[in-house]
């Protein structure tokens, strides 16, 4: 019991005793049996966490602050990936239940956010989940269910108003793919930054993307073959962006002395990219964290609210006065 104590730091025991007994740990180079000791406490001490991509550069700031946050409070995490695809998603799920992981943080598949099938399943688990970057329609419906994301809207309304200053009045939108919360929420930003400043509307301006640099391409290509006049482009994120800036280049367009490009997140390739962009920033780090910290009040039976992040404009070299 001494022994077990001095181990972990414990106030009832002799600073003497506990010197000699974690020396003498360090001497026989011993680690704790993490696995042993969850088991008696009847925890496992882990955290689920799926993403679309591990090894796209937005994700993995996400992932950054759930590991920082997990391992302050002495957790650790399960990664999985489910390719952006539905089916991936809920296999990754049921093999994260059966690791009986503590919570689940998720950031839902493109074509998921109509389908509720991972938050019945969740459901049946009882085990907590937060959903990250966007959430389905109906998920306010589910017990144990929460939500942190950026605020969208204003972002959306940050990127438009920004061009909006710089002269620009025929601005496209490319549109973030069907369904999605972050979708919506930047168009109807960018929406409501037009009207404010008295520019009409137009469905002709807005082209159909979806989170990759190839839709990026396909979307400007798209527009260009339609000879929709403009001045400026608002992404709904940055790779869409950079494709959308490849289109153009490729095109004989020079950016952004002939259009200006305005992205979204902020993410390493934003800043590095031979064009770097102008962009709407989004505090990934800080995103994750909260969502574990938001997945173990609702394990303890919390109520919790929902979390919207603030954003900010970041002004680089793809954008200039008209």
């Amino acid at each position: 019991m001494a022994v077990s104590k001095a181990l972990r730091d414990a106030p009832d025991i002799s600073a003497t005793t506990k010197a000699r007994v974690q020396a003498e740990a360090r001497r026989l180079n011993y680690v704790p049996n993490r696995a042993a000791q969850n088991l008696r406490l009847r925890r496992s001490g882990l955290i689920g966490v799926i993403v679309p991509q591990i090894n796209h550069t937005y994700y993995s700031h996400l992932v950054w602050g759930i590991e920082r946050q997990a391992e302050a409070l002495g957790f650790q995490i399960i990664l999985g990936s489910s390719l952006d695809q539905a089916e991936n998603e809920l296999r990754e799920v049921q093999k994260l239940i059966a690791r009986q992981v503590e919570a689940l943080l998720l950031v839902p598949a493109v074509r998921w956010q109509h389908r509720l099938a991972t938050l019945e399943l969740v459901r049946a688990s009882k085990i907590p989940i937060v959903l990250l970057d966007a959430y389905p329609a109906g998920a306010e419906k589910f017990p144990n269910v929460s939500w942190v994301i950026s605020d969208d809207h204003r972002g959306g309304q940050l990127a438009t108003e920004h061009l909006l200053d710089l002269g620009h009045r025929e601005i496209l939108f490319l549109a973030g793919p069907n369904g999605s919360s972050s979708s919506a929420g930047r168009f109807s930003g960018y929406q409501r930054a037009l009207a404010a400043a008295g520019v009409p509307y137009s469905d002709t301006r807005v082209y159909l993307a979806d989170k990759d640099i190839a839709s990026g391409q396909k979307a400007m290509a798209q527009a260009l073959s339609e000879k929709a006049p403009f001045t400026a482009v608002v992404a709904h994120n940055d790779s869409v962006a950079i494709g959308a800036v490849d289109t153009l280049l490729q095109q004989g367009f020079r950016i952004p002395e002939n259009v200006s490009v305005v992205g979204f997140g902020d993410g390493i390739l934003a800043a590095n990219f031979r064009v770097p962009l102008t962009t709407v920033r989004v505090p990934l780090t800080e995103m994750g964290e909260t969502a574990l910290r938001l997945a173990l009040d609702l394990q303890k039976g919390i109520a919790v609210q929902p979390r919207h992040l603030p954003v900010e404009i970041i002004i680089r070299s793809s954008t200039r006065k008209l």
